[in-house]
This record gives C-alpha cells, structure tokens and sequence, in this order.
C-alpha cells in the first residue's frame, strides 16, 4: 500500500532503466532537453518509473510511447506553472495548436512542445479509429476552478483525462464505443484520474502554495471551509479513500460488461481496466521517490 492508502503492485516493467535511456535519447531529439543538467531532472523526475509501475506486463514499445506521453504532459504543465510571463491567451495558443495538430490541421511546429507532439501524435493514432481521435480532442479541454463541488470535475480535465485514451493505444486495444459511453467505463477512469490528482494536490502543496497556484485541492477546501491546512489535508485523504473505493466498485462492473465480446477482446479489456485500476497507487509511489516533489536541498 502506498502511503496515501492505495494498493501498489509488487512489481514494475523489468527493463525500466533502458526505458529512461531511450525516454532522455527521445526527448533529446525533440528538443525537450538540450543540456546534461536537463538530461538529469528527466532522469530524476522519474517518469519512465512512473510508466514502468503503470505498465509491468506490456511491451517495451508500450511503455516507451506512454512515458513519452508522460514527459509531454508534465512539460507542459512545468511551462505553464514556471513561467510567470506566460499570458492566458498565450496558453490558449499552445492549446489551441496542439488541438489543430490533433485534427490535422497545418500547424508550425516551433517549439519542443509541438515538436514532441508532431511525433507523438501519429505514432499514437496509428491503428485507431477516427472516433477515437476526436475523443481524445474531446478529452482535451479545460476549465476554472471554482467550489469544492466544482473542483473535482474541472480538475480531471486539467489533469489530462485524454491519457486513458492514449492507454487504449498503448496497450493495442481501442475500448468499444458502447463501453466507453457506459456510466462504469466514465467512472473507472474519472476515479483513476480523481485520484492521481488528489495525491498530487497534497505532495505539491508547498510548491503551489508559494507561487499562489488556487488549482489545489487543499486549497481550495481551505478557502471554501476557512479550516486549517491540516484539516483540509485530513479531508482530501478521507476523499481519497473513499474514491478508491468507487474505483475498484467502476472496475468490478466493467469486468461484467463485455460478455457479448469476442474473449480475446474482453481479456485485453480486462487487462486495460486493471491497468487503469493501478495507475493511482503507482502514481502515488512516484510521488514519493520523484525529485519533482523533493524539497530543495538546503
């Protein structure tokens, strides 16, 4: 069990250390690092540990495409937290070329982000279908965060809902539309999703705290109850444990869903939804062994 309450599974992908060699040879082609000190915050951040948590039993190629989806996501989320310059319609450029990117529209790749994307993108559509592109596209939107009530549906999307999509590529299996719009299916991955975030709200607290970032959990229970950070931590993990639970009860009923699939669909379905179900504890191990969320040393 992870230190949030999760359940962590007793192993990771073997070859998790050729996984980061080619993630830093990878990111060095794109342009997302360009230096040796870059090369060893990618290593130390820990995002092909992360994958290879995530995805023990699958192929290295798998992995390899996830993590690198993995790199993306951070990066971006890095550029928008760290750049004090950066303007809200600065940000809604980057969103916007990424999404006409993701429709195949021309777009300049200008920068490592887009460069990395240009790569990423059709190596991660090939084999799926055109409705599973445009859910991804779907996937790809943002919101404010208001009330506590509001927080958790706003802050999946923030949180990348689109990389469940991306899972169904890398794991070699696109979910049937009739299963991905079931209420069980919907719930699996907002669960999984709810939950890496809620434990990243509180391993980043301090970070975000400092640079007045309101898109924390904590916080904004804190605003909203006028209680102390403590009690507010309190409730986020009560929360925590409690969405651990509708997630196993979401996995449990999409295991019962595909009986009218072909076996050998319904088995990768399951493996995907086992996948999906371990991601939270796998993320919150990361957390604690990650240099993005180490103090900085004295």
């Amino acid at each position: 069990m992870s230190d949030f309450g999760l359940p962590v599974r007793d192993r990771i992908y073997p070859e998790v250390a050729d996984i980061g060699d080619r993630l830093c040879r990878w990111a060095a082609r794109v342009g997302l690092i360009t230096t040796d000190a870059d090369e060893r915050r990618l290593r130390g951040a820990g995002f092909h540990e992360v994958t290879a948590m995530v995805l023990p039993d699958d192929p290295a190629e798998a992995v390899e495409l996830y993590a690198q989806w993995i790199t993306v996501l951070f990066h971006l989320d890095d550029e928008q937290d760290d750049d004090a310059d950066r303007s809200a319609d600065s940000v809604r450029e980057v969103y916007a070329a990424i999404t006409a990117l993701m429709l195949g529209r021309p777009v300049l790749v200008g920068s490592p982000l887009m460069s990395a994307m240009a790569d990423l993108w059709p190596r991660t559509t090939a084999g799926m279908s055109v409705r599973w592109r445009y859910r991804v596209v779907a996937h790809r939107t943002a919101g404010t965060l208001p009330t506590p009530e509001e927080y958790p549906v706003l802050r999946r999307e923030t949180n990348g809902m689109f990389k469940f999509d991306v899972l169904e590529s890398a794991c070699g299996t696109e979910v049937p539309e009739p299963l991905v719009c079931s209420e069980a299916w919907k719930e699996l991955c907002a669960a999984s999703n709810d939950l890496t975030a809620w434990c990243n709200d509180i391993r980043s607290l301090a970070k975000e705290s400092a640079n007045a970032e309101p898109t924390n959990y904590v916080a904004v229970l804190r605003g909203a109850h006028a209680c102390t950070e403590g009690e507010a931590i309190s409730e986020v993990r009560r929360q925590i444990l409690q969405r651990q639970k509708e997630l196993d009860e979401a996995a449990a009923e999409v295991r019962d869903q595909p009986e009218d699939q072909p076996e050998e669909l319904r088995a990768r379905i399951g493996h995907l939804t086992d996948v999906i179900g371990h991601i939270p504890g796998g993320h919150a191990s990361w957390l604690d062994t990650s240099a993005r969320y180490r103090p900085p040393a004295a």
